[in-house]
């Protein structure tokens, strides 16, 4: 029988092709990788690095103006109107026509009677036609546009006593806000001003102000603010008080919401000062001071942003961070310019003769890296804080975007979690690995490891339902089982060895758990129901009466719930570690006498420390990226504080939650880039670091 043996040569070809095949496919898969990880990171730093760039401004159309008043300036470019008053004391309303060469074409006159004076104002996005006439009415309207029309809607009328028979426009002024209209007009030798709610217009208030100097309304606190050579003078309906200044004041300037302005003194000095609630009044304090001088005509913030802008009394364009006082940018637009408009990113100034349209770049991206790590002083706080807050609950209000109070939260929560997770993930994997005899290893071990395949998701809804109404009312109970449990275990160490020696020698090693077991819920129950009569005692109105920033939602509980979650994955690398320390290093110790607990922290976990080490860093590297449990338990309050029993959010919570409801390319946006940008170099930082560290310990105790 002839037996026919395959050729060798064509059988060690067909393991070579498929040799090559697969080192191809590897290494495709292995460059798929890193291109994936690199485009990762490219779109990151495409996104958050218009956040260093410095704004600037590049020069638009120029529209020659009528030889009227202007009153009001629009977006121009969006064929919005200017509304200008003509020496026959018309109102005319101009816009721009497409391809109709720089001039202006008219779309309405609107004949008023030369005793009115007019004055017009926006306010949150609306237009207002402030009209104050001879016969002692103020007439506000608000300006729509419909298709071509120019539609004017009466808002509110108010009857004003004793009015002088002629005004300029330098003997009054109004102010809007969304409850409070203000008013006022120099009469007799003194200021009067009224205070006029929106919703009620017939309730009016008075107050008189000595004639010292135009008085600043503040419509949303109604208060006046003047400047009386060295002092202001701060008045509103039930009180009055005056600041020092070190030297004579000029102008005041207030910011959209009435709660701060800017003092700008005779020599160019600009400093802001910004109210906070002292008792049930307001009072003003300079929080910061421009770093140089400027005798400012007009101050303009975008909205919704932190830019302001400054307009010079020669032409002089500041673009500076309200928040900061960080100025970002100096240039001169014209030197006869009357007043500007910023609308989106189109900046419009005029003067006289014309109107000029400036593109103002990279507005969307203008933050100050200082807001982001140091304390901010907001208006209306009594003192600089680390603030969160990217969706101001008024359009005039600042967004507030310290990162401080999210980094806090995503290491509390981590560090928390690790505190929980480290003894008992590296106690069972020391206890599986060393101590039980194999079968039993076989059972525990893959059921631990198991805890892995349940998701977040369901472990943070758990812990939402049902753990936290048990810390709210067994905190105490909780506290006693944690510092029981140690002093239990050991005395359970204490009598094993005694009682181990009345049983057979099956049950003589590795069984302690099934005498554990009994105990530990014992214990455990008997804290809860001294712990529960304990807090019934202490608290008998609740959970922590009287701590406002104390929240069921706290660390305490995402410690509990989040070092549960990373158990399985620190557990099961530190167990691997520590089994495969080999069998003669254990031997040797025996032989030399050593007893079972010298030979693990002499020999087995000096040997295993490098792998345990990883284990707990990968432990942090989850806790610390993890977002369903810190989305579903804290209650997601960004505050900036350490304390165990107060709310939290941290930095992947905070981008589960804001990102699918922020604009594009805004700067809400581009934050919430560069905190996934600090996600990613934490944990590449973290993981580098750990596995630098375990290759020296690694090389440290390879001699062992």
């Amino acid at each position: 029988m002839q037996i026919d043996y395959p050729n060798p040569s064509s059988s060690l070809r067909r393991r070579r092709t498929r040799d090559r095949l697969a080192a191809r496919i590897i290494t495709i898969g292995g460059w798929t990788v890193l291109a994936t990880l690199a485009m990762l990171i490219w779109h990151l730093l495409y996104v958050t690095i218009p956040l260093l760039q410095s704004p600037s401004l590049q020069p638009g159309a120029v529209w020659q103006l009528p030889q009227e008043q202007v009153l009001l300036l629009e977006d121009l470019q969006q064929e919005r109107a200017l509304i200008t008053r003509a020496a026959d004391c018309q109102l005319g309303f101009f816009q721009v026509q497409p391809n109709h060469g720089e001039g202006l074409t008219p779309l309405k006159h609107v004949p008023i009677s030369c005793q009115t004076q007019v004055k017009a104002k926006h306010h949150l996005g609306g237009r207002y036609l402030f009209m104050l006439g001879a016969d002692g009415m103020l007439r506000v309207e608000r300006l729509t546009r419909v298709g071509g029309q120019v539609l004017r809607e009466p808002q509110m009328s108010l009857f004003i006593p004793d009015l002088p028979t002629t005004l300029n426009a330098h003997q009054w002024q109004v102010a809007l806000s969304d409850d409070w209209l203000g008013l006022a007009v120099q009469s007799a030798g003194k200021w009067r001003v009224y205070w006029a709610s929106r919703q009620m217009p017939t309730q009016l208030s008075q107050l008189e102000l000595p004639l010292s100097g135009m008085p600043t309304l503040l419509p949303s606190i109604r208060t006046a603010v003047q400047v009386d050579h060295q002092q202001l003078l701060f008045t509103d309906m039930s009180s009055s008080f005056t600041a020092k200044l070190n030297q004579p004041a000029a102008t005041i300037l207030a910011f959209p919401g009435s709660k701060a302005f800017l003092l700008n003194y005779a020599d160019g000095r600009i400093e802001k000062w910004s109210a906070f609630n002292d008792g049930g009044h307001f009072r003003f304090r300079p929080i910061y001071a421009l770093e140089e001088h400027l005798a400012i005509s007009q101050l303009q913030m975008a909205q919704g942003k932190d830019l302001g802008m400054l307009l010079g009394a020669q032409g002089q364009l500041w673009l500076f961070l309200s928040s900061s006082g960080e100025t970002i940018l100096r240039t001169k637009v014209a030197s006869d310019a009357q007043g500007m408009w910023l609308v989106n990113e189109r900046l419009y100034v005029w003067g006289p003769q014309s109107v000029q349209q400036w593109q103002v770049d990279n507005i969307s991206s203008i933050i100050s890296f200082e807001r982001l790590w140091q304390k901010v002083w907001y208006e209306g706080y009594a003192e600089p804080a680390y603030v969160w807050q990217s969706s101001a609950a008024e359009d005039v209000s600042q967004a507030k975007y310290s990162l401080v109070p999210l980094v806090i939260g995503s290491l509390k929560a981590a560090i928390l979690a690790l505190i929980i997770a480290i003894p008992l993930a590296v106690g069972a994997a020391i206890y599986t690995a060393y101590f039980v005899p194999a079968r039993l290893r076989n059972w525990l071990k893959p059921g631990i490891e198991l805890l892995e395949a349940v998701p977040s998701v369901v472990i943070g809804f758990i812990a939402a339902i049902w753990l936290i109404p048990i810390v709210e009312d067994y905190l105490l109970g909780m506290l006693m089982f944690l510092l029981l449990l140690p002093v239990s275990l050991f005395a359970l160490a204490m009598l094993q060895q005694p009682l181990s020696r009345g049983l057979s020698i099956r049950w003589q090693s590795g069984w302690e758990l099934l005498l554990l077991v009994p105990v530990v819920l014992l214990l455990a129950w008997g804290a809860f129901v001294l712990g529960g009569e304990a807090q019934s005692w202490l608290w008998p109105e609740g959970w922590f009466p009287g701590q406002d920033n104390h929240s069921s939602k706290n660390a305490l509980v995402v410690a509990l719930a989040l070092g549960i979650a990373i158990v399985p994955s620190i557990y099961s690398l530190a167990e691997d570690a520590i089994f495969e320390v080999p069998g003669h290093l254990r031997q040797a110790s025996f032989a030399l006498g050593a007893t079972r607990a010298q030979t693990l922290r002499r020999v087995v976990l000096v040997a295993a420390y490098p792998g345990i080490f990883s284990s707990i860093i990968l432990g942090l590297s989850r806790a610390f990226g993890e977002t369903m449990i810190v989305l579903m338990v804290t209650g997601n309050t960004p505050v900036a504080d350490w304390d165990i029993f107060a709310g939290m959010r941290s930095l992947t919570a905070n981008i589960a939650i804001e990102l699918p409801e922020s604009e594009v390319n805004s700067i809400h946006y581009r934050v919430l880039f560069f905190t996934a940008l600090l996600l990613f170099g934490f944990t590449f930082v973290i993981n580098t670091l750990a596995e630098l560290v375990r290759g020296r310990l690694r090389k440290h105790y390879q001699s062992v």
